[in-house]
């Protein structure tokens, strides 16, 4: 089977907006949306390919981009493997030079559209963000400080992570962290292993047991995620179709001493081999960021991180 290197461009204008075009109705996945860009030209890499790609169709030149998610994906007819880079400034004007429609959407918008089953992974990492706070605590007061501390710091993804605490303080905690996050915008998800019950369109998290136990993913609308510390259970992830997964440890931990890390090496080999975004978690600190980017990470996750 042929292999196709494609760059694929998430520009996005000042206001959070994503462009997408759709394909014309010829060309194959015709009438399906689609994110800008086109196939690699002689030796050109990611982001020089990419930036021909979107002056040549869009009238724009890049200003800067970064990556966001590598997938490798089988069609019936070709292997692709798209490059996805993230565009957050640009020269120009976007226009359809070649006579596609284009409009902005926001991010919330983005699941009203038809993608290719390739790009499922890429709308799920433009709507997750860089950073995934992990929320926890040995009692309510030092729980909620932590979250207000994460809130404060602009994250946007958290986890709860409550397994210390009874099932009527657990319940506690939650309402005020559902009634927050509500009310900011913010994405949530719980525990496996915590003892509440979840609502409806709740998001859930799981730990690396609860993920080798089942067999298909649990029916929820809201995003799911896992805990994973190797490829086995980063593919069984992916076999679940779960929205991300956080991998660690790949730095020695203060909670973990001695524990055996990944290392930056191997966290990028194994996130190389799955197409949904992964985090990584396990000693991570702020200048850690552009480090964790590089190696395929949507980003980084923390307990203590973000407290």
């Amino acid at each position: 089977m042929s292999g196709i290197d494609v760059a694929v461009g998430v520009v996005r204008d000042k206001v959070g907006r994503v462009l997408i075009a759709r394909r014309k109705a010829d060309v194959h996945q015709g009438g399906l949306w689609e994110f800008p860009g086109g196939k690699f030209e002689n030796s050109e890499n990611d982001e020089q390919a990419l930036n021909r790609e979107l002056f040549e169709e869009l009238n724009i030149k890049p200003l800067g981009s970064g990556p966001l998610i590598k997938i490798n994906f089988n069609y019936p007819e070709c292997h692709v493997c798209l490059h996805v880079r993230e565009v957050c400034d640009f020269a120009g004007e976007p226009i359809g030079r070649e006579g596609q429609e284009c409009k902005w959407v926001t991010v919330q918008e983005l699941d009203a559209y038809e993608f290719p089953a390739a790009n499922k992974a890429i709308v799920s990492a433009i709507k997750l963000g860089r950073h995934y706070a992990i929320i926890g605590g040995n009692d309510s007061q030092q729980l909620m400080h932590n979250f207000e501390s994460a809130l404060e710091q602009g994250v946007n993804l958290i986890q709860l992570r409550v397994k210390e605490l009874n099932e009527s303080d657990a319940e506690k905690i939650l309402r005020a962290v559902r009634d927050r996050c509500h009310k900011l915008g913010v994405e949530y998800l719980l525990n496996s292993q915590m003892p509440v019950q979840r609502e409806l369109g709740e998001g859930l998290h799981l730990t690396s047991f609860d993920l080798m136990s089942l067999s298909q993913r649990p029916e929820s609308p809201g995003l799911m995620a896992a805990s994973c510390h190797n490829l086995q259970e980063l593919r069984k992830a992916e076999q679940l179709a779960l929205d991300f997964a956080v991998l660690s440890p790949v730095m020695e931990t203060v909670s973990h001493p001695g524990a055996k890390v990944l290392g930056w090496q191997q966290f990028a080999a194994w996130v190389a081999e799955v197409n949904i975004p992964v985090f990584a978690l396990g000693g991570m600190a702020r200048e850690d960021y552009k480090k964790a980017i590089s190696c395929g990470a949507q980003g980084i996750a923390g307990i203590s991180l973000y407290r």
